[in-house]
């Protein structure tokens, strides 16, 4: 692998930061050079989250801005915090759910609509693919695992980890857990898998 960047973002407590351990995992156990910038917010309050994830050869752990080749963003909304760093018609995997974070709980209606979302993904992208995530989750029997689901599609869509390394990485992070996730993980590669079959 020559060099794929992707940005992650989400709100506190989602696990966005779990992925990236995931994918750094991974990518070390198959060998490929992995650089992590995290910018976390109020990551206790719901305040919003992000990080950087470089596979293959890059000279620093900040992607530069319209770099990067792919978002994964857990909440919809914090797409538009992160998206000037998307590279054109690159790809965006988010979940359907809607969650208010920190500003918007205090100031319901700054939560932008839907469409006005699309409409501002659409400017950069045409390849945003949203993910019943948040069923998924619960489908796996557990509704927090939305991160391992989103994950599962967005893999089972752009193999550039393998599944075994990707297995093991989510087996060896956050252990207690690791049954849960990864039948979180495989509800999302096979979601894709049967939509693309489709």
């Amino acid at each position: 692998m020559e060099k794929y960047d992707i940005v992650l973002s989400g709100l506190g407590g989602q696990g966005v930061m779990t992925i990236s351990q995931v994918l750094a995992a991974a990518a070390c156990s198959e060998g490929i050079p992995v650089k992590l910038f995290e910018g976390t917010g109020i990551t206790q309050r719901g305040g919003g989250v992000y990080g950087f994830v470089r596979l293959g050869k890059a000279f620093s752990p900040r992607i530069p801005e319209g770099r990067a080749d792919a978002i994964i963003s857990l909440e919809i909304s914090e797409i538009a915090s992160v998206i000037n760093y998307l590279k054109p018609q690159g790809e965006i995997w988010t979940s359907s759910s809607r969650i208010h974070g920190y500003y918007s709980k205090l100031r319901p209606g700054s939560y932008p609509s839907q469409e006005r979302l699309k409409d501002l993904i659409r400017l950069k992208t045409s390849n945003f693919y949203i993910i019943p995530a948040h069923l998924l989750a619960i489908d796996a029997g557990s509704p927090q695992a939305i991160n391992m689901v989103i994950t599962g599609a967005f893999l089972g869509a752009t193999p550039i980890l393998g599944t075994e390394s990707i297995t093991r990485a989510i087996e060896g992070i956050n252990r207690p857990f690791a049954e849960q996730n990864l039948g979180a993980f495989w509800k999302g590669f096979a979601f894709v898998k049967k939509e693309k079959a489709a």
